[in-house]
């Protein structure tokens, strides 16, 4: 038997998601980039001069770029003025990254709602001469 109330609470499941997924597609869309692939680093370094303040524990910041290149990792050094730019581009790449993890989220549970509406409004088949039967059982025809 259909479950109206069910089918109506999937339904506004559909909604809110397809809402959500078309929320996160227009993040991704008005993006023009460019984009940097990998992950920016500030890292502490000791330079070796005698009597530098790195020798007594404070370290010089470095910055790096990481980028996985066939299958290894690499770290290049970024010069301070191309710092805020690097940083910028790296950004952008990691929030594009979770919007893709939160748009194959919002898939799943529109898949899961979409299996709950058609359960919900699904009723098995029963063949008219069983209904006409009332208790389900069917009888035999004898032959002649």
């Amino acid at each position: 038997m259909v479950d109206a109330e069910r089918a109506s609470r999937c339904r506004r499941r559909l909604l809110d998601d397809a809402h959500s997924l078309v929320a996160k597609v227009e993040q991704l869309v008005v993006e023009r980039g460019p984009l940097l692939r990998g992950a920016f680093q500030l890292r502490g370094t000791r330079c070796g001069k005698e009597g530098c303040k790195c020798n007594q524990g404070e370290l010089h910041t470095t910055a790096v770029l990481v980028v996985s290149e066939d299958g290894r990792r690499r770290s290049f050094y970024v010069r301070p003025p191309e710092r805020p730019e690097v940083q910028r581009r790296v950004e952008r790449y990691l929030r594009l990254r979770d919007t893709r993890v939160e748009l194959r989220k919002i898939d799943s549970d529109l898949l899961a709602a979409t299996d709950d509406f058609i359960d919900a409004l699904a009723e098995p088949h029963t063949p008219a001469r069983e209904r006409e039967q009332g208790d389900g059982r069917r009888k035999r025809r004898r032959r002649r």
